[in-house]
């Protein structure tokens, strides 16, 4: 159908976000959990996914940034175009851990998880 209007189409298509088109778009293995103000914690992370296998996201990080975009407190439908992305590709996240003034910065390849966190 050559009549569909622009508003039909989802903002962010599989091709944006996977130019070359082998696959969908993969993330970097965190699942993050809202608090009651909104902010996003890290709740757990995928078994041999990137964020485990680099070793310097900890559960319970807020997130703040992905890859300079200012994201505290952004719903998780926002948050999901800007982590994903093609296979082999690098997020920079800012994380707030603990009582620490400053953000630490993260960078994470995009990848598959080959297991799935276990359930707690």
């Amino acid at each position: 159908d050559k009549g569909s209007r622009p508003g039909d189409r989802p903002p962010i298509s599989r091709d944006a976000a996977n130019p070359q088109g082998n696959g969908r778009p993969v993330g970097v293995g965190i699942v993050f959990q809202p608090d009651s103000t909104g902010a996003l914690h890290v709740k757990s992370l995928a078994v041999g996914g990137p964020a485990e296998k680099c070793g310097q996201v900890s559960i319970g990080d807020v997130l703040h940034e992905i890859d300079g975009h200012h994201v505290y407190r952004k719903p998780v439908a926002q948050l999901a175009p800007l982590i994903l992305g093609q296979e082999g590709t690098v997020v920079r996240l800012g994380v707030q851990r603990g009582n620490l003034q400053r953000l630490v910065y993260v960078e994470l390849r995009r990848g598959w998880s080959m297991v799935q966190a276990p359930a707690a």
